[in-house]
């Protein structure tokens, strides 16, 4: 019987743009919830999932996202599902190794979810274990924010002027490491600014989003990278008409910048980048070679998941005894109220409340035995004896 499920969908399936369609707007996502008992959608720039209770079925699930997108999951069974959480939250999954900002969005999609306690004790479980294992082995050092902070540092001097769009993590993260490194002329646009307000004060120069057009072309700019999620380009310009940054790097995903007639404006995209990223993680750490400890975990969180199960159906057949128990009782106090015979009451009390007990039971012996199996009658009858010896 199947526990988990998970129905995956991330940049190992298919590209961001086609990825980009399967999204469930928070509309759809509520109506998704209030169909479903037990689900939980985890949703980023670059992977679409979600998680079931074993008894869900995913069947209409399925459907709906090939309609919107004309593409179906990958779905993952059990431990297969409970590994790529896993994988998820370690940062081993993500594009780029180490991302932090996964482990967040992968706690957001928890609690807005709705969980059975199968997905409470997977979803609880992965989320501490991403959390130690990034501590455990400094994932930060090799994450994407300090690989491409790294990146632009090695590419300009620290009287560049720097303009970095977006606000999420890989955007704050390259502007602390930038200032740490001891860069000042930094400009941060976003359509929010609380946040970077609260992380950077008077540090670096806020904007709001009204701003990117006039300061992209004012030529004053040796540096412009953008880091933002959207659904179509966010900047579309020819490079001929404007006086554009020489370097531009558009980590976005999808991309944000679509330049035409480059000239001199050198442009560095996401994949451009993957091939670096990876001798850079090859040279730092080993960090692939910890996977053990990924499947260990697994089999650990899928024995609690099934030992949940087991103390589900104990508490039921402990109510069903309690019962039993309990109508015995009343009726032994029934009887003594008329008699004095009390061992003869404690004897029937007992006599009924073993037969109520075993009768269920008893009667499953005979009809396993009726139909000639004695494999079962002999495993039932050896599990009642090593009740009775205990």
């Amino acid at each position: 019987m199947v526990k988990v499920k998970a129905l995956v969908m991330t940049y190992r399936d298919y590209d961001l743009n086609t990825l980009a369609k399967a999204y469930f707007t928070n509309d759809e996502l509520v109506k998704l919830y209030k169909f479903y008992d037990s689900v939980i959608a985890l949703e980023t720039c670059n992977r679409i999932e979600f998680y079931l209770d074993g008894d869900e079925d995913e069947d209409i699930l399925i459907k709906l996202i090939n309609e919107k997108a004309g593409i179906k999951p990958r779905i993952l069974y059990d431990l297969d599902a409970v590994k790529h959480l896993l994988l998820v939250t370690a940062g081993l999954d993500s594009m780029f190794l180490g991302e932090r900002e996964i482990l967040s969005q992968v706690k957001r999609a928890y609690g807005v979810g709705k969980p059975s306690l199968r997905l409470r004790i997977l979803f609880e479980s992965a989320i501490r274990f991403g959390e130690n294992f990034r501590r455990k082995y400094d994932l930060y050092d090799i994450s994407f924010v300090k690989f491409l902070s790294d990146y632009i540092i090695r590419s300009i001097s620290k009287d560049s002027n720097v303009l970095i769009i977006g606000g999420g993590e890989v955007a704050r993260g390259i502007a602390r490491e930038l200032i740490k490194s001891g860069y000042s002329n930094i400009t941060v646009i976003n359509r929010t600014l609380d946040k970077l307000r609260y992380e950077f004060g008077n540090s670096i120069r806020l904007l709001g989003l009204e701003s990117l057009m006039s300061e992209l072309t004012s030529n004053k700019y040796d540096i412009l990278i953008t880091a933002v999620s959207v659904q179509s380009p966010l900047i579309n310009l020819n490079a001929t008409d404007y006086s554009l940054p020489n370097l531009i790097i558009d980590v976005s995903t999808p991309s944000a910048i679509k330049v035409q007639g480059n000239g001199h404006v050198r442009i560095i995209r996401l994949e451009d980048l993957r091939e670096p990223y990876l001798k850079y993680v090859n040279g730092r750490s080993n960090i692939m070679e910890k996977l053990s400890e990924i499947n260990n975990e697994t089999e650990r969180i899928m024995r609690l998941i099934m030992r949940s199960d087991a103390d589900e159906v104990i508490r039921d057949v402990m109510r069903f005894v309690e019962n039993i128990r309990e109508e015995e009782v009343k009726e032994a106090l029934n009887a003594l109220r008329s008699s004095d015979n009390i061992e003869a009451i404690i004897d029937a009390m007992s006599r009924s409340l073993v037969k109520k007990i075993m009768h269920n039971y008893l009667e499953n012996m005979r009809r396993y035995a009726e139909v000639g199996d004695e494999t079962t009658v002999k495993k039932l009858r050896s599990y009642l004896m090593e009740v009775v010896k205990e």
